[in-house]
């Protein structure tokens, strides 16, 4: 198993605000760091984390976890 840790930044659609999401994914096949970062350069800029979470995984094809805190509570999002 391998597990990739990053961080994404991206515009909530509702209300205006830049989220911090923190990113697992995890994969028993190999996933190039670049992959990975071209994924996420290719998400949309004002995006939910949920829809983020399944817009990772649809492209990685891997589980992926995206953790983030919005208006103080901390939502997380697993696509397996």
């Amino acid at each position: 198993m391998n597990t990739y840790r990053t961080t994404h930044r991206a515009e909530c659609p509702n209300g205006n605000l830049m989220d911090t999401y923190q990113i697992t994914i995890h994969s028993q096949a190999t996933i190039m760091v670049e992959d990975i970062l071209k994924s996420l350069n290719n998400a949309p800029p004002m995006i939910y984390q949920e829809d983020l979470a399944t817009f990772l995984r649809a492209k990685l094809g891997a589980e992926v976890t995206v953790e983030g805190w919005h208006h103080g509570v901390q939502i997380i999002s697993t696509r397996k």
